[in-house]
């Protein structure tokens, strides 16, 4: 009489069963996180704005050595020689045209130191500029009154008239000018680092070296 094979024990079937899930589960683990997570993108360093220190240094040079040049076309002009109303009345409007020049060019003087750089050094640097910019300022404003009276004068004796006291004041701007541009560089160069050589190889600042 023939004996029926046993069939496996439960519990060897239980273990045999967890053998078999343990590989499972580590695969559904690993394929249940998605995608790899994504590397944080580096924030990006912020680009620096406004003008670089040579382009600064370039325009407040320019803009001061235009304003020296247009003070002293005042001043030319109240020179000039009458010899008749005709001419006197050539004079005076060319004299208003250069006391407006002169009033533009102290305008593009203040824009120009306005605009520095975004940094602590040229921020330092503007301030400073701005606060001892008041003698040039208030002479050249002076100035331009007082030709503005010889440009409106309606004949030569008015011209005359007004034409020594708009010389004098034109003068003492043209000084003023000259003293800030002096002011100015110093103060350049006292201001160290990138700003320093700014101003000291851009060549409008070297020719106001020269005639200041």
């Amino acid at each position: 009489m023939s004996r029926r094979t046993a069939g496996p024990r439960p519990s060897l079937r239980r273990a045999v069963l967890a053998l078999a899930v343990v590989p499972l589960l580590a695969l559904a683990g690993c394929s249940s996180s998605g995608e790899p997570a994504a590397t944080p993108t580096p924030t990006p360093t912020p680009t620096p704005t406004g003008l670089s220190a040579a382009a600064w240094a370039d325009d407040v040079c320019t803009a001061l050595g235009d304003l020296t040049t247009n003070i002293g076309a005042i001043g030319d002009g109240l020179s000039v020689q009458l010899g008749s109303g005709d001419a006197l009345d050539q004079l005076t409007k060319q004299l208003g045209a250069n006391v407006a020049t002169a009033g533009a060019s102290l305008d593009d003087l203040t824009s120009a130191i306005g605009d520095a750089p975004d940094t602590d050094e040229a921020t330092a640097l503007k301030e400073s500029l701005q606060a001892s910019a008041g003698d040039v300022t208030s002479a050249t404003r002076d100035a331009r009154a007082a030709a503005q009276q010889a440009a409106d004068a309606t004949n030569v004796a008015g011209f005359l008239g007004s034409a020594g006291t708009a010389l004098t004041a034109t003068s003492t701007a043209l000084t003023a000018a000259k003293e800030y541009a002096t002011t100015l560089l110093s103060a350049a160069a006292g201001s160290g680092g990138a700003l320093k050589s700014a101003f000291a190889d851009a060549d409008s600042c070297t020719a106001l070296s020269k005639e200041s």
